[in-house]
C-alpha cells in the first residue's frame, strides 16, 4: 500500500509538474505573440508616418511649383503689357510726328503760294 501511495503522489506531482509547465509555456507564447503585435503595431506606425512625410514633402513640393508657374506667367503677362504699352506709345509718337509734319508742310505750301502771289 506504501507503494500505491507513493505512486500515486508521484504521479500527481508528474501530473502537477506538466499541468504548470504547460501554464508556464502558454504565457511565454502569449507574450511573445503580444511582443510581436507591439512591435508590428509600431512597425505600421512608423510606415503610415513615413507615407504621411512624403506625401507633405510632395505637396510642399506641388505647391512650390504651382507658385513658380503663377509667378512665371504673372511676369509674362506684366511683360506683355509693357510691351504692348510701348507699341501704343510709339504708334500715338508716330501719329503725333506725321500730323505736325503735315501741318509744317501745309503752312510751308501756303507760305510758298503767298510769295508767288
Amino acid at each position: 500500500m506504501v507503494m500505491i501511495q507513493s505512486l500515486t503522489a508521484a504521479t500527481a506531482i508528474f501530473v502537477a509538474t506538466i499541468f504548470i509547465s504547460s501554464l508556464v509555456t502558454n504565457s511565454a507564447f502569449a507574450q511573445a505573440q503580444s511582443m510581436n503585435q507591439s512591435m508590428d503595431n509600431a512597425g505600421d506606425s512608423a510606415n503610415q508616418a513615413a507615407k504621411t512625410a512624403g506625401q507633405s514633402a510632395n505637396k510642399t513640393g506641388e505647391n512650390i511649383q504651382q507658385s513658380v508657374n503663377q509667378t512665371g506667367e504673372a511676369i509674362q503677362g506684366n511683360a506683355s503689357d509693357v510691351g504692348s504699352n510701348i507699341s501704343e506709345g510709339a504708334k500715338n509718337l508716330g501719329s503725333n510726328i506725321t500730323d505736325v509734319a503735315k501741318g509744317l508742310a501745309k503752312t510751308i505750301g501756303e507760305g510758298l503760294q503767298d510769295l508767288a502771289k
